[in-house]
């Protein structure tokens, strides 16, 4: 009889620990700085209603305790050339604003730090507007000057495709018939003009030249809305110490990307092994769609998804990834960039975005403060939102 009473009393403990530490979540600012749901309403999902499909939708975000969201204007490079990457920016910048439309009691889009407390204050989730891929602006700077008009804030200079002003990663590590590395002259302006006009420059999908002619060039703190930690696990996507100490240096935040290809070095070989399963599936498949199309990728997740949610990593690898960055430089410049919704599968336990509060509960067990997990949570985007967009 003791021993019943003593675990149920353990059981209440337990409990009332989770539901004060999920009050905690709910209470303090979240800030997610990456989200690729965009793509998905394109494709003629309503987002402002919950979604039986994807990651994430604006009930399911206010659910996982989300106050700001980075909605990515990524226009996919194949599908839309040089000449039309800018007008389809714009398209997907029109649907976020149906979307506030549709529930202005629920979502609005922030344009400043101001918007940001109102937002807040409303109980709304505030919509940030980042564009990832300089090639959006299609080399006008006067693109550029557009997009910030109607609302982008961060601009990811390049996406894996380098632009004819800026390397990207991928192209900097695996393709050595590049034309130059780093920025151009314009690349160069183009950093400044961000300064100038109060966009977040974006380093995310940079190259490692290019990323060091960032740092060399602006005046204002940068971020990398979605990366990882390449000693933990080497990808070409992720970022070096000296990288991370730039970026601490620079008054800057690298927020983690949730995606376990960028958080597992293992985990590559166990995807790789499940296509090769699915070969005759995936060779169909490109028989109707380009490699590159958004069509293939929908597809092919519907093939491997379940098989590569298997595979994932625990959460815990992704709290790794945050201790590593504020052990080497400070909690005051790490924070959450997910990639909802842009990536195939997420690690176990954070399988969509209302999971977010067992991200606090693994920071507060791994024996942060809550002045710190505020601060990984949200602060410290909000702090450089202010800094930089103000």
């Amino acid at each position: 009889m003791k021993k019943t009473i003593a675990i149920f009393t353990l059981m209440i403990l337990i409990t009332a620990c989770g539901d004060t530490t999920d009050t905690f979540h709910h209470q303090s600012f979240v800030a997610d700085t990456h989200n690729d749901v965009l793509l998905r309403v394109m494709r003629g999902e309503d987002i402002s209603q919950i979604t039986s499909s994807g990651h994430s939708d604006i009930p399911r975000m206010l659910e996982g305790g989300i106050d700001a969201q980075v909605f990515s204007v990524w226009v996919n490079p194949t599908e839309y050339g040089r000449n039309n990457s800018y007008d389809r920016a714009i398209e997907m910048i029109e649907a976020l604003e149906n979307i506030q439309e549709a529930v202005p009691n629920k979502f609005e889009i922030a344009k400043s730090y101001d918007d940001l407390l109102r937002i807040e204050k409303a109980g709304k989730l505030a919509g940030i507007i980042g564009v990832e891929g300089g090639h959006a602006i299609e080399n006008v700077m006067v693109n550029l000057i557009r997009l910030y008009r109607r609302g982008m804030r961060y601009l990811t200079l390049t996406w894996n495709n380098s632009t004819p002003w800026a390397t990207s990663a991928l192209d900097e590590t695996k393709n050595e018939d590049i034309p130059f590395r780093g920025l151009t002259d314009f690349g160069r302006k183009v950093v400044k003009k961000c300064n100038e006009l109060g966009i977040m420059i974006d380093v995310s999908h940079l190259g490692e030249q290019a990323f060091w002619d960032v740092i060399e060039t602006t005046t204002q703190p940068i971020i990398a809305s979605h990366s990882c930690v390449y000693s933990i696990c080497p990808h070409f996507r992720n970022l070096k110490d000296d990288q991370l100490k730039a970026i601490g240096d620079n008054g800057g935040v690298v927020f983690v990307n949730f995606y376990p290809g960028f958080l597992d070095s293992t985990f590559k070989d166990k995807a790789d092994a499940i296509e090769e399963t699915h070969q005759r599936e995936l060779d169909s498949l490109k028989a109707l769609y380009d490699e590159e199309s958004d069509d293939y990728w929908y597809g092919s997740m519907a093939i491997l998804g379940e098989e590569l949610a298997k595979a994932a990593p625990t959460v815990d690898a992704l709290i790794d990834h945050i201790d590593y960055i504020a052990k080497l430089v400070g909690v005051d410049h790490v924070g959450l960039g997910s990639d909802f919704d842009g990536v195939s599968v997420l690690p176990k336990g954070l399988e969509d975005c209302t999971k977010m509060p067992v991200i606090t509960r693994k920071l507060l067990h791994r024996g942060y403060s809550k002045e710190d997990v505020r601060k990984i949570l949200g602060e410290n985007f909000r702090r450089i939102f202010k800094e930089v967009v103000g």
